[in-house]
């Protein structure tokens, strides 16, 4: 079941909260102000609920300054290096915001900095949203959808659909925050990444079209280890970024959705297992979020939650080795990431 259940004006814009729930009990809180997930009520092994996402105390609070807590992002989502592209011969400069390259969109053409528009069909919650051409440098008006859904079987179905009258590029995915367990941290949650590379970065972040072997390194996570194991380490690229910041390319088999992925918890016995048809994700551990004051009383620590933000690879539209983000004139943009949730009794 859908339900909006609440409305409230900020800055003169009408920003709507709408409630997704099931049979369980489970629930999934939206916000329309850039389409933001603000809480994950799920049970833990002893049936007692919980928010599995970190965020801002109150929804008004999304409004000022936060690390994209909960947001879809778009029109492209992480790093484009140097805040431009070529594209069919035309190169276009983008609004550069993280130094001197692009993340997450820019500035003007941020979609969690915009209020999109919401429709509720059938147990889906749409919204949608339209990025006119050359908002934020990116060519192309993009007409944007997304469907979330909650199912009976504790699933969060993330449904994203677009469409660009100019070939263009597009990266969309969520920026949500998770914390399923109890503790300040996420230190002692188990991870598994069915990935055997990931894409290495300069130290602005930004990969240059190569591929690097994790086996048996601190970068890897198959087999599965909790996040502190190796969130300290002398590798490199763990040291510069306080942990981990780095697009895992996923050991795909096919096209379609596939499982690529867990996280777990063992005090509450919570497990998220994580699904896309994208190839890659972004695994963010909160490196930097430390005196943030959210939810909870005390201010949050660093590595307070863990960001899976399933994507096209970072830097792509420069990167001809990496799987194309180019999104052709007419032709539709459909990728579909799923969280589903459950409880482990004996691990």
């Amino acid at each position: 079941m859908v339900q909006k259940t609440r409305t409230f004006i900020k800055d003169g814009q009408t920003n709507e909260i709408y409630t997704l729930s099931n049979k369980n009990g489970c629930e999934v809180d939206v916000l329309t102000y850039g389409a933001r997930i603000l809480r994950i009520w799920m049970p833990d092994r002893k049936g007692r609920f919980g928010d599995c996402v970190v965020g801002c105390r109150r929804a008004e609070d999304y409004y000022g300054e936060n690390p994209y807590f909960g947001a879809t992002i778009g029109r492209y989502g992480n790093r484009i290096g140097d805040a431009k592209f070529t594209l069919n011969g035309t190169t276009y400069n983008l609004e550069a915001n993280d130094n001197k390259n692009t993340l997450h969109g820019g500035i003007t053409g941020d979609f969690s900095r915009k209020i999109w528009s919401a429709e509720i069909v059938k147990n889906c919650l749409l919204l949608s949203l339209v990025s006119p051409d050359g908002e934020g440098g990116f060519p192309g008006t993009l007409e944007v959808t997304l469907c979330i859904e909650l199912t009976d079987n504790n699933e969060i179905i993330l449904d994203y659909r677009a469409k660009s009258d100019k070939d263009t590029v597009c990266n969309l995915t969520n920026h949500t925050y998770f914390n399923i367990g109890d503790q300040p941290t996420v230190l002692h949650h188990e991870l598994m990444l069915k990935a055997e590379k990931m894409t290495p970065v300069d130290n602005e972040l930004i990969p240059h079209g190569e591929y690097m072997d994790i086996n048996g390194t601190p970068y890897s996570f198959m087999p599965a280890k909790t996040l502190g194991k190796d969130m300290f380490s002398d590798a490199p690229m763990i040291k510069q970024c306080n942990g981990y910041d780095f697009n895992y390319c996923l050991d795909r088999i096919g096209k379609g959705l596939e499982h690529f992925g867990y996280v777990y918890d063992p005090e509450t016995g919570r497990k998220m297992d994580c699904y896309t048809t994208l190839p890659g994700v972004q695994l963010y551990t909160a490196c930097s979020t430390g005196g943030f004051k959210g939810k909870k009383r005390q201010p949050y620590v660093n590595h307070c939650a863990l960001c899976l933000e399933t994507q096209g690879f970072p830097n792509s539209p420069n990167c001809p080795q990496y799987p194309s983000t180019i999104l052709k004139a007419g032709e539709e943009y459909r990728e579909i990431t799923m969280y589903k949730f459950s409880v482990v009794h004996a691990w």
